[in-house]
C-alpha cells in the first residue's frame, strides 16, 4: 500500500531541519575557524599570551564582523616582541596595508623599550587601529569630540597633595607650617581714644 503524503511530512521536516542544522555548525565553526587563524601571538609566555587573547578577542569580535560588512578584510592580528617606525623610534602599532587592497596586517608591540605592555594597552591599540579602518572604509565623520574632565585631574592632584590625618582624625601641619605659626609675630591692640576704662590705669 503506497504511503500517504501526510506520512511523509515528519519524515520531510526532519530532513530540512538537520541540512539547516548542518550549515548553521558548518558557517560558526568556519567563523571561530578564521577569527582564530587572524590572531597570532608570536610573544609572551603561556599566561601572558592568555591574558592578552582574552583582551583582544573582545576587540576582535567587536570590530571585525563591521569592517567585513565595509568590505575591509583584516588577514592577521600578529602580536611581536618590538616594532620601530622609520626613524628607528619604538612604536606600539602598525597596520599594513597589501598591494592596495583592502587586506591589511595589523602587527602589534608586546614590549615598549624594556617595558611590558599590559593586555589592556595592546587591546586598546588595536581597537584604535581598527577603529581607523572603519572610518576610513565607511567614510565616517566625527561630529563631536568630548575632551576629558578637568574634575578628573583635579581629584588626582588634590589627593596627591591631602595632608596626612594625625590620631585625633585633624590634619597634621608640616613641620615648616607648625614652625611659623609658633613663631607667629604678636600685633599689639591700638589704645583706645576714650580712655582706661573701669579705672584702669593705663
Amino acid at each position: 500500500m503506497p504511503p500517504y503524503p501526510g506520512d511523509l511530512a515528519p519524515v520531510i521536516l526532519t530532513a530540512i531541519g538537520a541540512l539547516v542544522l548542518v550549515i548553521v555548525i558548518s558557517r560558526l565553526f568556519n567563523w571561530y575557524r578564521l577569527r582564530a587563524l587572524r590572531l597570532c601571538l608570536l610573544t609572551g609566555t603561556h599566561p601572558q599570551r592568555a591574558a592578552l587573547s582574552v583582551a583582544l578577542a573582545t576587540v576582535i569580535r567587536e570590530f571585525l564582523p563591521l569592517l567585513d560588512k565595509t568590505g575591509q578584510q583584516v588577514r592577521a592580528i600578529v602580536l611581536v616582541p618590538t616594532l620601530s617606525g622609520n626613524d628607528g623610534e619604538p612604536i606600539v602599532a602598525e597596520v599594513e596595508q597589501l598591494g592596495g587592497s583592502s587586506s591589511f596586517i595589523v602587527r602589534l608591540a608586546h614590549r615598549l623599550g624594556g617595558t611590558t605592555r599590559q593586555p589592556d594597552d595592546v587591546a586598546g591599540a588595536l581597537a584604535e587601529d581598527l577603529l581607523y579602518l572603519y572610518r576610513h572604509a565607511a567614510s565616517v565623520t566625527v561630529v563631536r569630540q568630548t575632551l576629558a574632565t578637568a574634575g578628573h585631574d583635579a581629584a588626582i592632584q588634590s589627593a596627591a597633595v591631602r595632608k596626612p590625618v594625625g590620631r585625633n582624625r585633624l590634619a597634621t601641619l608640616p613641620r615648616n607650617a607648625a614652625q611659623n605659626e609658633a613663631e607667629e609675630t604678636v600685633v599689639p591692640f591700638r589704645a583706645s581714644p576714650l580712655g582706661p576704662r573701669n579705672g584702669q590705669g593705663s
